[in-house]
């Protein structure tokens, strides 16, 4: 899937706001299992440096997924893009889940 927003600037895989990881999870909480939050990202004095980064949608990551939502075929997320935030306490949240 090329089409991966993320808007967890601190991610390890968050370039310019697109998720650059070779595969991620999403379980069936809709957690996205493969944040991994980089603490050189956190409180940086530079925090609006990563929006000036540009996008790389070259990356084609695959995304397993848990969850029991529409997009969800044989445990493979089939939708066109999805998009991962941070939602109440948790951490990161894939929101373009929509219950099957």
């Amino acid at each position: 899937m090329k089409d991966l927003k993320c808007g967890l600037k601190e991610c390890r895989f968050n370039k310019g706001y697109s998720c650059c990881a070779d595969c991620i999870t999403i379980c069936g909480n809709t957690d996205c299992e493969s944040y991994e939050p980089l603490e050189d990202k956190r409180g940086s004095l530079f925090e609006a440096a990563d929006e000036f980064v540009p996008a790389n949608y070259s990356v084609d990551t695959k995304v397993k997924c848990d969850a029991d939502c529409v997009f969800n075929k044989n445990h493979i997320c089939v939708s066109n893009g999805i998009t991962v935030m941070g939602e109440g306490e948790k951490e990161a949240v894939c929101l373009t889940f929509i219950k099957d």
